[in-house]
Order: C-alpha cells, then structure tokens, then sequence
C-alpha cells in the first residue's frame, strides 16, 4: 500500500510528525494481521507490505486475506493526514502466486519476499487509484465461484510496466 499525498506531507511537516503518523497507521495495520491471516513482511518509508499464505493457508484458499471477515474496519477510526487534516486515502494492490522468501544480509539482515507476485503486488498498488483496493485477476480467481460479486468490479484491463495489459 501507499498513502496519496505523503510526499508533500513529507516535506511540509518536521520528520517526528511524520514517525508519530506512520507509527499510528502502522500500529493500526499491524493490530489487523492475525484478524485477516497475513505476514508483515516490511514497510518502507508510507509502503506497508504483507503476504499471505506464506505460513498457513486459509480454510478457503486465501479468501480471509483478500475478502476479510465480519465487520472489522480496517483502520478502526479515521485517520487524518497532519498537513491538510484530510482523511488519509491509501492506493492497495493485491496479486497471488508464488514467491521466494530468506533472510538475505549479514548486517541488520532482514526477511525479504522475491520473484514476479511480488513485483506485481507493487504494479497492483502504483496503478490502482486511492481509496480503492485494485486486485488482479489472478487473485480475484482464488476466490470461491459463489463469492458474492458486490464490490468486485473489472477495471477493463490496465497496462502494467514490465507486464503489458492485464486484467484486473
């Protein structure tokens, strides 16, 4: 995921701000990871990254991770940028298939994710628009037949850099 307008927000409040904003947001997802049974892989700068399946497999394939369950609220209570008092509008993208994961580096060394899902996880979020969770067909295919359609809805197809056209 990425947050719209967090660059100008960057440059417009002192950095303590910003780290009291993400640490909010960030405390708020990290609240939400065993409720949709994903894996905080890492954030980086307004980037929140988590995977799922990596561990376990949901009863229903990886519905929970991409559908949720219940009423949860994703952000619990509005969240308002510092620098215009906006409610914060994040860009998300989804994508399933395989990847490779380790612990790569010997100083501060850290669990990555590698391999085309996860690049094309990041094209999902760079093309989608804000406030709006853009999935692609291959994830949207996990899903049960009967997977109730509200809230689904095809994009028409977008292009997507190193990929071409993809549905989504």
């Amino acid at each position: 995921s990425d947050i719209k307008g967090f660059t100008d927000m960057s440059k417009e409040v002192p950095a303590a701000t910003v780290m009291t904003f993400l640490n909010d947001l960030y405390t708020r997802f990290d609240s939400l990871t065993d409720v949709y049974g994903v894996y905080k892989v890492e954030t980086i700068g307004d980037c929140y990254m988590v995977a799922g399946g990596l561990v376990a497999r949901d009863e229903d394939g990886y519905g929970r991770a991409v559908r949720g369950q219940g009423d949860v609220d994703p952000l619990h209570a509005m969240l308002l940028l510092p620098n215009t008092g906006e409610p914060v509008k994040m860009r998300v993208g989804i994508h399933s298939g395989s990847a490779t994961s380790g612990v790569v580096g010997h100083k501060m060394p850290r669990f990555c994710l590698f391999g085309d899902t996860v690049n094309t996880a990041s094209r999902m979020e760079s093309t989608g628009r804000p406030g709006v969770i853009h999935v692609s067909a291959a994830t949207r295919a996990l899903l049960p037949p009967e997977e109730d359609e509200e809230g689904w809805a095809p994009t028409g197809g977008v292009d997507v850099k190193g990929k071409g056209r993809m549905d989504t």
